[in-house]
């Protein structure tokens, strides 16, 4: 309730102070933005049957961040998540849904995506972003897999139109420091390059809530860009950019040392086939697992022992590895080093034909330690695709042909330790046919036929994929627009690279069956329109969509076991998400604006009642809503421009009724498994609402310089008790025969939002 009323009264003042009126009349003054993420090519906003949200890069400097991910926190309908209170792994869900079921593309190339979901999003700096165009539902029938949830497509900077030079610097209260530099060169009238520099550093250890684990993740990260823009003849453009990524990152207990680094729990070998202790299909005589051995440093000693007690291990431990070594206090501890390439190409052929062929290649290295558990993932990524455009009549034809391959290999079983690399190959085709009916009204007809040939260490298969897609327009007499769309899903699932729970150990990850790909189809509704008069202006948007899921992949979680056990929905089971949202943007001839949006969503699996191991227990499919999938979430913001060219922004969103992942009430047993007590979970299954607001204060000088400042979370909302069985992260007294078997266990993945507090920041940007 204090944060209401200290919202509402920053609303008032900001309004109350933008009284002062000129001159300036805003009826009819409208910009019809060329957008072409929703039909793969470029056409007036207004006349696209796909509905498009531009987000330009003005709009992400209203509050000042250091990457992509957070900047999206701003725009209605989509939610960057955080999925782990350590690492601070994140990704952008669209419509409810979670991150993976979103396709990002950099350029209109696919480049985010598999592995470089759970980390890549932080990595893409604001600075080479010219604008964000963001589809709302299904779009496969041109984009392919992963296109389920939406699309979001990051167009950067044009070499030939950005500043011969710009940086942006900038330093918080955090001891958060980012600095971007770039320039242009002009080699001649057909060619011009732009090169970027981007680099993030915060290394400062933040406890405010004094539980002994960081509250923000160590960050030391540079990415470095380099664009290069073509003219050709028939005003054919083309271009070509890579891009280079380093990170190296960090999140746990406080004074953590970095030579405890891949450091891991011994292993008692077990190769009696008889005993229900055998292990050795995993475990090695030499006390490393199958999957650690090639990697591990040493041996972990185990919390709570007596001195005399570690020497009788340490000697124990030595009998089966002579050479082992060891780390004596270890503490618990996230670590992840990421490297990443990225190259995307364009090029359109300098004929009369219009024909575009376009290229992206990407791969991903990631290095990381989830405590004792390591996780050596490596990914490739390349994506073609060529297509004629062709107007006959009233038809805009385009014929397309497309090639994806993805290879994957990491330590877990989804690749067999390594052995057998997840493989897809994915050649397709598609057609698309924008059909212009009159003035007012439009239809797009899309089809798109992939053969996927997928090979992993759990399942293989081969598919013919039917990709159907249908959008209408109407422009009414009152211009508004009225969209309404049609279309299917196909999605291929890595776990390991995709759920943090699988990759980070705190789980047992299993397959109960063998894997099918998702399936969905969905239908989304929009309604469009602006209301002006010579003082006032108001555009809303509303939506609404439905999409259901078949053979939907969900992990039955067991927490007395630590085991996740992935199935796929079948016969009466089912995956559904339904919700609608609002857009409200008002304008006023003095120089103030403000924008409101708010969705609502619905996202919940339909299962059969099942035990802890996955067994079905009934014969009625009940309704259980998808975790950290919010029922409500919005944003606002409210800028005003005073004179001399200062302006003051004021953005926030706020949050509401998001399931999360509790333990429940859990036996503690004994060493002969009697049980002698239970603990419970008292940490809410819902998420409360809250709101986070920004302030920024923006002056702009005449030479390209900008000088800017802020407070971000103004109200210093921070979650609380998000955290449990802090004083035994590795189980060794949960898991032992004097404390007892069982209890709660120490997990990382409870969150709702970001745990940074109130943060000031300075900063300034300069371009010429």
């Amino acid at each position: 309730m204090k944060q209401k009323l200290l919202l509402a009264a920053v609303l008032c003042t900001a309004v109350a102070a933008a009284q002062k009126k000129d001159s300036t009349s805003i009826k009819g003054s409208s910009i019809d933005e060329i957008v072409m993420t929703g039909t793969l090519k470029s056409v007036k906003k207004s006349q696209s049957p796909v509905p498009v949200t531009i987000i330009p890069a003005q709009v992400l400097q209203k509050n000042s961040t250091s990457n992509v991910l957070d900047a999206l926190y701003q725009v209605n309908g989509i939610n960057p998540q955080v999925n782990c209170n350590m690492c601070n792994t994140s990704d952008i869900g669209v419509n409810g849904m979670p991150g993976p079921y979103t396709m990002v593309l950099i350029d209109g190339m696919p480049i985010v995506s598999s592995l470089s979901t759970v980390y890549g999003f932080s990595g893409i700096p604001n600075t080479i972003i010219d604008r964000i165009e963001l589809v709302k539902g299904p779009a496969s029938s041109l984009y392919g897999s992963e296109a389920i949830g939406g699309v979001i497509n990051i167009i950067t900077k044009n070499a030939d139109k950005a500043p011969k030079f710009f940086a942006d610097v900038r330093n918080s209260t955090w001891g958060e420091f980012t600095g971007s530099i770039g320039f242009t060169r002009k080699i001649n009238d057909n060619i011009s390059t732009l090169f970027t520099g981007d680099g993030y550093y915060f290394n400062t250890e933040k406890d405010q809530d004094h539980d002994g684990f960081m509250d923000k993740t160590l960050q030391k990260r540079m990415s470095l860009f380099n664009k290069w823009d073509f003219k050709q003849k028939y005003d054919r453009h083309s271009s070509i950019y890579a891009r280079y990524y380093l990170e190296n990152r960090h999140g746990g207990e406080l004074n953590w040392n970095p030579n405890d680094r891949l450091f891991v729990d011994f292993q008692d070998y077990n190769d009696d086939k008889n005993s229900a202790d055998y292990n050795a299909d995993a475990v090695l005589p030499n006390g490393y697992t199958i999957y650690n051995e090639k990697y591990a440093k040493g041996f972990r000693v185990p919390r709570g022992l007596t001195p005399k007690e570690i020497e009788e291990w340490k000697a124990m431990v030595r009998r089966v590895n002579s050479g082992a070594k060891f780390a004596d206090d270890m503490k618990y501890q996230e670590s992840i080093f990421t490297k990443r390439l990225e190259i995307v190409g364009k090029y359109k052929l300098p004929i009369e034909e219009n024909i575009t062929l376009q290229g992206s290649y990407n791969q991903h290295d990631q290095n990381s330690a989830y405590g004792v558990e390591l996780f050596m993932a490596h990914q490739k990524t390349f994506f073609g695709q060529a297509y004629w455009n062709k107007t006959l009549g009233n038809h805009d034809l385009i014929l397309g042909t497309t090639y994806r391959y993805v290879w994957f290999s990491d330590n877990t079983i989804a690749s067999d330790n390594g052995k057998i690399p997840f493989v897809t190959k994915m050649p397709g085709i598609f057609l698309q046919d924008l059909w212009h009916l009159n003035d007012n009204a439009s239809l797009l007809l899309g089809y798109r036929l992939d053969f996927d040939d997928t090979k992993s260490a759990n399942s293989s298969h081969s598919n013919v994929v039917s990709s159907p897609r249908i959008a209408f327009k109407y422009r009414t007499p009152w211009n508004a627009n009225f969209r309404a769309s049609l279309g299917t899903g196909y999605r291929i699932v890595n776990i390991f690279s995709e759920d943090h729970r699988a990759l980070s150990g705190q789980y047992k990850s299993e397959f109960g069956e063998k894997l099918k790909p998702e399936k969905s189809v969905s239908g989304n509704l929009d309604y469009e329109g602006r209301w002006a008069t010579e003082d006032f202006g108001l555009t809303y948007d509303f939506g609404a969509y439905y999409t259901r899921f078949s053979n939907k992949i969900y992990p039955v979680r067991n927490d007395a076991k630590r085991t996740l056990v992935y199935y796929n929905v079948d016969g009466d089971e089912y995956a559904r998400n339904i919700g609608a949202s609002l857009d409200l943007a008002l304008n006023f001839s003095f120089p103030l604006r403000i924008t409101v949006g708010v969705s609502y969503n619905q996202a919940q699996l339909f299962e059969f009642e099942r035990d802890d191991d996955g067994n079905k227990v009934g014969d009625k499919v009940e309704a259980q809503d998808f975790e950290f999938s919010p029922r409500w979430m919005g944003t606002y913001s409210a800028s005003y421009d005073f004179i001399k060219n200062l302006t003051l922004d004021l953005t926030g969103n706020w949050r509401e009724s998001m399931l999360l992942p509790t333990q429940g009430t859990v036996d503690i047993l004994d060493g002969q498994g009697n049980k002698i007590g239970k603990e419970t979970d008292l940490r809410p299954e819902r998420s409360p609402l809250f709101t986070k607001v920004n302030l920024q204060l923006t002056k702009r000088f005449s030479d390209g310089l900008e000088l800017y400042g802020g407070v971000q979370n103004l109200f210093n909302y921070v979650p609380k008790h998000l955290l449990v069985a802090t004083n035994d992260p590795f189980g060794d007294v949960h898991n032992s025969d004097s404390g007892g078997v069982g209890g709660l266990q120490f997990d990382t993945e409870y969150n709702y939002t970001a745990q940074q507090g109130r943060t000031a920041y300075i900063g300034f940007r300069f371009k010429f």
